[in-house]
């Protein structure tokens, strides 16, 4: 396996490791092992796809990984409105077992994604031809 390759798959593991560990731990907070499932496997949906995605397309690599951002951005949008409301008062922030530790998940996806539309913007417009 080349350099290229190993680098491609390893920063796909971390956008899907960090997009999507927290929506395992909410389904089983919750208590619904298909939140949890379904994490997961988009978790390893975005590592392959995403790391596939770099290996072909070398020089598009801001423009892959901002899309690859964005789409875990929105997906864990919709896990949020999901678990949100049904994680039961109490618990402990520290854990991420309370509500509140959920709800500050608001402003890391604002980040996120402004920084993957960042990225996308900047791919296409300062690209060399």
């Amino acid at each position: 396996m080349d350099g290229q390759r190993v680098v491609s798959y390893g920063s796909m593991l971390g956008i899907a490791f960090g997009g999507f560990t927290w929506v395992v731990v909410a389904g089983n907070l919750i208590h619904e092992p298909a939140v949890s499932l379904a994490g997961g496997l988009l978790g390893a949906g975005v590592w392959i796809a995403g790391g596939r995605a770099l290996v072909r397309y070398p020089v598009r690599r801001r423009l892959v990984m901002g899309i690859v951002v964005l789409f875990v951005v929105f997906v864990d949008w919709g896990f949020l409105g999901i678990v949100l409301p049904r994680i039961p008062e109490g618990g402990s922030i520290y854990f991420g077992t309370s509500r509140s530790a959920y709800a500050m998940l608001q402003p890391v996806l604002i980040a996120g994604g402004l920084a993957g539309t960042g990225l996308v913007l900047w791919d296409l417009f300062f690209r060399r031809p």
